[in-house]
């Protein structure tokens, strides 16, 4: 449906939405009173709204059916650039925003993103933020780090894997540089990660006959998963 009181950008807009092959206009009102008339009559699914009408304005409009509980999306369209103004028709939960002078392609685009709204909502019976993000075309986050810097996970995984593997009591640096084949200097920034976790304690052996020797100990192997 079209509230719209100017004829020629209703005529246009009209005409554009009528040779997209997915929509249809069911009804045209040029004031408050018509628009209200119209809804119930015709109960469409989709509302383009100006905000300037004889008898009120779009705004109103829109805030009467969402009052009267009206199932349908609204697509304002305006001269009104105010941030204001913007702001209140986005609190009242309109599709989309197509400032006047009207373009036939931004219009086309609107019934197009409104189209893959529909269809993206069809598809899921029950959503997570994923698919939310998805529907409401939000950008991916950036994928946040599981480790520090400094730290690879792919090198990680391969120490957490030798520990749960062979289940070591007491090992060095050296012990686990051999095994990775990796050098004592990264070796040991990685069980100092591990120890910072919790996952890893350092204890020094007297049993040398000499300087004491740091070895490592593995706190809970369940940790590792």
């Amino acid at each position: 449906m079209i509230i719209e009181d100017d004829p020629r950008a209703s005529y246009a807009l009209e005409s554009t939405i009528n040779q997209h092959s997915d929509f249809e206009v069911v009804a045209v009102s040029e004031t408050y009173a018509d628009a209200l008339m119209h809804y119930e009559l015709y109960k469409p699914q989709l509302v383009f709204v100006d905000i300037t009408l004889p008898d009120g304005n779009g705004i109103d409009v829109i805030q009467k059916l969402r009052h009267d509980g009206a199932n349908c999306y609204f697509i304002m369209t305006t001269a009104e650039r105010d941030a204001t103004t913007v702001e209140q028709a986005v609190q009242l939960g309109i599709s989309d925003y197509l400032v006047k002078p009207l373009r036939m392609s931004r219009v086309r685009q609107a019934l197009d993103d409104y189209k893959l709204y529909r269809q993206k909502l069809a598809t899921h019976e029950t959503v997570d933020q994923g698919a939310i993000d998805q529907i409401l075309g939000k950008r991916s986050p950036t994928p946040v780090r599981r480790t520090p810097k400094g730290i690879d996970a792919t090198t990680l995984d391969t120490l957490k894997k030798i520990l749960k593997d062979e289940k070591l009591t007491d090992f060095s640096v050296d012990d686990m540089s051999e095994r990775m084949n990796v050098s004592r200097i990264t070796v040991r920034r990685y069980l100092e990660y591990l120890e910072s976790e919790g996952v890893v304690k350092m204890v020094l052996n007297y049993k040398t006959g000499g300087r004491p020797r740091r070895l490592y100990q593995l706190t809970d192997i369940n940790l590792l998963d």
